[in-house]
């Protein structure tokens, strides 16, 4: 964690450096398309990322939802989505605050016939469990961008932090033939992340923009807890494990921006 927060560090130190060494000077495409009086930018967009999900993936999946027939994947990928609203501090650097919404989950349906104590089939009929587990993440993120003018497409880097906050819900449901029967647990947690990124711009008129990014996030929570206060903990195989949600791994964003 330590090294990522130094990576930070010194992208944001190269962004206000760029900022302060080319303040007066304007890039190219933001010129022409886009007049100085429009500093400010809206956008939204979508996009896909990887997902480390360590603690849960391998703690409570692997070691034990697996051995019971209740999950046989991972959460390790999943969509994207976010909005932002932008300020122009120069033609080259442009500060926003933004909305992330990352998304994560999975379910599994189990089948079991019911028989007695010999084996032998009660019934005709096939008792079945589904079950599911979704994570999702709310991160408010403020990020620095630095533009490099090239004709109508500008490339760009961009380092930004965010404060995240996680949910965890646990469901299952079980088709008996007395009826069915609903388990559900939620848990939430929060936590500070960070990210950096590189992409391209190409200006479609003098108002509208469509941006695509890659990069790598660090997005996580600390430990998951229900609405009593009480950490979620694994323990299958004699050592306790607390569980939290990491979201963090490379990512591909689109975006379409607005200048007003």
């Amino acid at each position: 964690m330590f090294r990522h927060k130094a990576i930070l560090q010194a992208c944001l130190f190269i962004l206000i450096g760029g900022f302060l060494f080319d303040a007066e000077s304007y890039a190219q495409s933001r010129e022409l398309a886009n007049p100085p009086q429009k500093r400010f930018e809206i956008s939204f967009g979508g996009g896909w990322g990887l997902y480390s999900m360590k603690n849960i993936n391998r703690h409570y999946i692997d070691d034990f939802a697996k051995e019971f027939d209740i999950f046989n994947d991972h959460i390790d990928n999943g969509p994207n989505l976010f909005g932002e609203i932008g300020y122009f501090v120069s033609p080259k650097v442009s500060v926003s605050f933004g909305i992330n919404y990352l998304w994560g989950g999975m379910d599994h349906k189990s089948y079991q016939v019911r028989t007695d104590e010999q084996g032998n089939v009660l019934d005709s009929s096939l008792a079945y469990t589904k079950t599911s587990l979704t994570t999702t993440l709310v991160a408010p993120e403020l990020k620095i961008r630095y533009y490099f003018p090239i004709k109508k497409m500008d490339l760009f880097v961009s380092g930004g932090t965010t404060w995240c906050f996680g949910k965890s819900a646990l469901k299952a449901k079980f088709n008996l033939p007395e009826g069915f029967v609903l388990e559900e647990y939620r848990f939430a947690a929060q936590g500070v992340g960070f990210m950096a990124s590189t992409g391209v711009s190409y200006n479609l008129n003098k108002t509208i923009s469509f941006d695509t990014e890659i990069g790598y996030r660090v997005f996580g929570t600390d430990d998951l807890k229900d609405k009593n206060d009480k950490i979620w903990i694994v323990d299958a195989t004699g050592r306790p494990y607390k569980m939290n949600l990491d979201f963090s791994g490379p990512f591909v964003l689109g975006r379409l921006s607005i200048r007003l």
